[in-house]
């Protein structure tokens, strides 16, 4: 896998964007190998077999190669989980609430600073 093709990396996996021949776009989720790296690789597989829900991306194979445990996905450009889950709007709101807090210290701070 090629660094410009790194779309996300957690403490236990790396994942990234591939294509097949008939165009169709992936995610591969590529393990680093530790201790629990089998433990992890095969929960992984029995929640997303298990649990279905609109926002969980499918599962279309996983593989064992050169060491690695990968797990294939289908590829999702619709933003992060997060804006998936709350939607863009959330961001909005959350970034007009730290904003108003910062005019709200800026306010009392020239109050303080006049008296």
């Amino acid at each position: 896998m090629i660094s410009e093709n790194l779309i996300g990396k957690g403490g236990s996996s790396q994942v990234y964007r591939g294509c097949l021949p008939d165009g169709k776009e992936l995610a591969v989720k590529i393990l680093k190998p530790s201790d629990d790296v089998l433990k992890e690789f095969v929960l992984e597989i029995e929640i997303i077999t298990t649990l279905n829900h609109k926002s969980l991306i499918s599962l279309l194979g996983f593989c064992f190669e050169d060491g690695n445990l990968l797990l294939v996905y289908d590829f999702l450009s619709r933003g992060s989980l997060e804006e998936n889950l709350h939607g863009a709007l959330h961001y909005y709101i959350t970034f007009f609430c730290i904003l108003r807090g910062l005019v709200n210290l800026l306010i009392s701070s020239f109050y303080f600073i006049s008296k």
